[in-house]
């Protein structure tokens, strides 16, 4: 795996496409740069990499363990220690009157935000921990 190329571009698909949806678009691919059918070397060099994110995305471990580097490499390139990106249907009601949503921190904190805040749709918001340095973005 390498961490400039996103394998799910090269194939056209997007992290929530289904493994039908990850096979389909790869047989396309193939078909189309297959050199029986083209013989320049751009489409040599987009089979290796259409061939690359197949054998990375077909198999649900590697799938999986890949997913996890992408979204790392994600936090990372926002240079702020964030803990996680998650959505508000992770966050849980705190008080009795559910004005107040909440997640846990790995320290044992939490991060609090007032139900208000994340009523706006397609919005990213960057909660503090309350104990410790960390954020969380919450998408909502």
């Amino acid at each position: 795996m390498t961490s400039l190329m996103n394998y799910y571009d090269v194939l056209g698909c997007t992290r929530e496409s289904t493994a039908e949806d990850v096979k389909r678009a790869y047989r396309a691919l193939a078909l189309k740069f297959h050199p029986d059918k083209n013989t320049s070397e751009s489409d040599s060099a987009n089979l290796q990499r259409v061939l690359e994110a197949w054998h990375t995305l077909r198999d649900p471990k590697s799938r999986r363990e890949y997913d996890a580097v992408q979204r790392q490499e994600e936090l990372d390139l926002e240079n702020v220690p964030i803990y996680a990106k998650i959505s508000i249907d992770e966050m849980k009601e705190t008080d009795g009157n559910g004005d107040t949503l909440a997640y846990p921190c790995r320290c044992g904190g939490s991060y609090r935000i007032e139900k208000r805040y994340t009523w706006e749709k397609n919005q990213s918001i960057h909660v503090p921990c309350l104990e410790c340095t960390f954020l969380v973005v919450i998408e909502t």
